[in-house]
């Protein structure tokens, strides 16, 4: 354990206000959800509006529901994305199904989705990972002929738009997750928004049985929002970093997890929730395009993609090989610099999944995981941050061209290489609705 300023990967602060609210309601109750629930669903035009515990939840819920609506049993999802995501569709008793991933976009490969639907299929998550708008429009073209429903993850990017829509509206229904280091976040939480009466009614049905987050698991959870707020600013950051018991930035799969509504006390902790919202994902496109500008600089064949309303959680950066990777995590975190590796593996290399998944080939998904890392864009990062960041990536690429006579390591974001389609997307992309 090292003492020193340390930036998180990622952070959403919870200002005083959040915080006392939670403990007010904690104590004395309230109608904070039925409060929450109208103004996401006056901000995002959903008819439906659910609140649980946790994203995944979320969507254990959602598949739980399409389940009584149709006999299919498959889920279509990216081969390379939050191993929660599996989790929940196993937690639904259905099956996984994987399609490869374009690693230029982190987005499915449309070509190798049309192959894989096929009459087993209930429904495809396209992801907007990171918060890089995904195409929805492109899974839905595919699936609304054969009946597939399209559940748009918006974990990761609550707060994002694409060609003047909000993320998670697009499809038949979409969620967000409201946990630690989301754009958004009361320490925890699921948000389901959709337009369908159909899949609403479906999920009704099963919501209305599930139990409110018990009293002491509202109190337990205030108390850790609580000390993350502390603990989360870089001079303090080391501490909870260093000490692994925590699990800070593990990537797991959870055999099980509670799918419960949410408390009262965590839905009070989001008052004032769009500005903090706006605030937040405004931060991250401004840091996002600090660094895409720096990087380009570094590497001049990545070019930059300004986008004005993509909520970057975190920026992905696509490095030469494993070998720089490793390297850079590794100088990173001696730095304490907050740069992330992401997820480990595709789901395909999960191991409580490898007697669910057919063997097969997802090589987009495996150029990811073998040279993606991703930079922190939260608020707590300096230009002096940056600007040492940009140095151990300028550092190793000098370092790599000496020891393989090649040339620079290429860093290229995935953001900036999304050419023509998301130029003409965010070009159109209106404003007025922030």
């Amino acid at each position: 354990m090292k003492i020193q300023s340390t930036l998180p990967p990622t952070a959403a602060p919870v200002p005083l206000r959040g915080l006392f609210a939670g403990c007010a309601a904690l104590l004395a109750g309230g109608s904070h959800r039925n409060r929450l629930e109208h103004e996401l669903r006056d901000m995002f035009g959903a008819d439906h509006v659910f609140l649980l515990s946790s994203g995944k939840a979320a969507l254990a819920l959602i598949l739980s529901g399409l389940k009584r609506l149709s006999s299919n049993r498959k889920v279509v999802m990216p081969a390379y994305t939050c191993y929660s995501v599996p989790s929940a569709v196993v937690k639904a008793g259905l099956e996984v199904a994987l399609c490869d991933v374009t690693p230029a976009t982190l987005d499915l490969d449309l070509a190798q989705l049309a192959r894989t639907l096929d009459e087993d299929t209930l429904c495809v998550l396209p992801t907007h990972l990171f918060g890089l708008p995904a195409d929805v429009e492109g899974v839905k073209a595919l699936c609304r002929p054969r009946g597939i429903t399209v559940v748009e993850d918006a974990a990761q990017a609550m707060g994002g738009s694409r060609q003047g829509r909000w993320l998670g509206t697009t499809g038949d229904v979409g969620f967000f997750s409201l946990g630690r280091g989301k754009n958004l976040s009361s320490g925890g939480g699921g948000v389901i928004v959709t337009r369908s009466a159909a899949i609403a009614a479906a999920i009704r049905e099963g919501y209305d049985q599930l139990p409110e987050e018990s009293r002491w698991t509202a109190a337990v959870k205030l108390a850790e929002l609580m000390a993350t707020e502390v603990f989360i600013r870089p001079p303090l950051y080391w501490l909870p970093a260093g000490l692994p018991c925590l699990g800070l930035g593990e990537t797991r799969f959870y055999r099980d997890f509670p799918v419960e509504q949410m408390a009262e006390a965590r839905a009070a902790t989001l008052v004032g929730w769009r500005h903090r919202l706006d605030e937040s994902n405004r931060t991250r496109r401004e840091q996002a395009e600090a660094f895409i500008q720096e990087l380009a600089a570094l590497a001049p064949e990545a070019q930059a993609v300004t986008d004005p309303e993509a909520s970057y959680l975190r920026l992905p950066v696509l490095v030469r090989d494993r070998a720089v990777k490793q390297a850079l995590c590794a100088r990173a975190a001696a730095l304490g610099l907050g740069i992330s590796g992401a997820y480990p593996g595709t789901i395909q290399q999960i191991p409580e999944l490898q007697d669910r998944l057919a063997v097969r080939e997802y090589p987009g998904a495996m150029e990811v995981v073998e040279r993606l890392v991703t930079l922190p864009t939260h608020r707590f990062v300096r230009p002096a941050d940056r600007a040492r960041l940009c140095q151990v990536l300028r550092d190793l690429s000098v370092a790599g061209r000496k020891t393989d006579g090649g040339p620079e390591a290429s860093l290229s974001s995935p953001a900036v290489r999304a050419t023509s389609r998301a130029e003409s997307t965010w070009a159109s992309s209106p404003r007025s609705h922030r």
